[in-house]
């Protein structure tokens, strides 16, 4: 059984050997996808929203097919919202390059000085027990989203990205 929404954030691409981008592909566009589904199921019962309308409203989103009455209809719905426990709820972006200026913008709003950390990394051992070298190390480190390093302010909450 498969799952997904492909009407969600795309496919991220990747890099292969030497750095070289590797598009990105959506499931169903594989050739395994045509050997291994035979046919599609789409669910369309929502269970979480009784609003019929907004619903709907959703929907249109979702699939991109947005009239001027429903986008007017999302920007009423535009409201400032305090947080009384001041805890701002998660952000998710779709780019390493949004959460980082997320995360800039809200480190400079910041009185503090900031503080500078930087990655030290040795490397340790393959699963063969034998020596990584620094080349490979430095080969597998350039994969991780993690930074190389991160500037912090005390009371700094931290937007983290994943499979960016």
């Amino acid at each position: 059984v498969l799952s997904g929404d492909f009407c969600q954030l795309p496919p991220v691409p990747g890099r292969g050997k030497m750095g070289v981008p590797i598009p990105a592909r959506f499931a169903f566009d594989s050739a395994a996808w045509k050997r291994c589904i035979d046919r599609p199921v789409v669910l369309t019962k929502v269970f979480r929203q009784r609003d019929q309308h907004f619903v709907d409203m959703l929907n249109a989103l979702r699939i991109g097919q947005l009239s001027e009455r429903i986008v007017d209809e999302f920007r009423q719905l535009s409201r400032p919202i305090i947080y009384t426990d001041g805890i701002e709820p998660t952000e998710l972006y779709p780019t390493r390059r949004e959460v980082e200026g997320a995360n800039r913008s809200r480190l400079l709003a910041l009185p503090d000085p900031y503080h500078m950390y930087r990655a030290v990394d040795t490397p340790g051992y393959n699963d063969e027990n034998k020596m990584i070298s620094l080349n490979t190390m430095d080969r597998l480190l350039d994969r991780l989203v993690a930074q190389k390093e991160i500037t912090l302010k005390v009371c700094y909450t931290l937007s983290w990205s994943t499979s960016c």
